[in-house]
């Protein structure tokens, strides 16, 4: 089957496939994931299937980014393709802002990726990522401290942004001298909030599309 323009296969068996976009250092895999690690892969069925992006932010090495998980080789595949389908679709400009738009439309929520966007993006480690839904306060991540312990010393500053932000508003970055901030309506009285050790001024740059890939949480559910 023919791939969208572009798009190359660097292979496709029966359990994986890895595709790479001519005009960028881009590579797109799906890999399978076995129940059992003992024993050839050959011998065995996948259980599942992990699609990951590779050098999305960065033409150099880099974490890879997941799109998704799927439960068979077809769907992955399907996947991996629709992520095809949104790269060319932004007539990719060798932007960065373009490849995180394409992403960030397609991939599954998940707080790792997040973290690991924001972490490539603000060249800084991510100390906190937490959910707020009415009163309700989740610690996903926390770096050297409690979730209690974090709940008690961004309670004011979650409770500030909240009633600053309206749910069709994209995203908030606050400066401090203990951390850098970026907030992310994705309702009414609902929002995310990600805590960088040190910010950087890129971030404010992509807070549009990470705003898309955060509100992805609610629609995956």
């Amino acid at each position: 089957m023919a791939l969208p323009p572009g798009w190359h296969r660097e292979y496709e068996g029966r359990h994986g496939a890895e595709y790479f976009y001519e005009r960028r250092n881009l590579t797109v895999s799906v890999l399978p994931r076995y129940e059992r690690a003992q024993g050839r892969a050959s011998q065995k069925e996948p259980s599942r299937y992990v699609v990951r992006v590779h050098r999305l932010l960065s033409p150099g090495p880099s974490v890879p980014l997941t799109l998704g998980e799927r439960e068979t080789f077809a769907d992955a595949n399907a996947l991996a393709r629709k992520y095809m389908t949104r790269v060319d679709s932004v007539r990719l400009r060798a932007a960065d802002d373009d490849l995180l738009a394409a992403f960030a439309g397609v991939a599954t929520y998940d707080d790792d990726v997040l973290r690991a966007l924001c972490r490539s993006i603000a060249g800084s480690a991510v100390r906190t990522v937490v959910h707020v839904d009415d009163d309700e306060v989740a610690v996903a991540h926390e770096t050297d401290e409690s979730a209690a312990a974090v709940r008690e010393r961004l309670g004011d500053r979650l409770r500030a942004l909240a009633g600053l932000t309206m749910p069709s508003d994209e995203a908030v970055y606050v400066a401090t001298d203990g951390g850098d901030l970026a907030w992310f309506p994705r309702g009414p009285d609902a929002g995310t909030l990600v805590e960088f050790a040190s910010g950087h001024d890129d971030v404010s740059s992509f807070l549009e599309e990470i705003a898309t890939f955060v509100k992805r949480r609610d629609e995956d559910g």
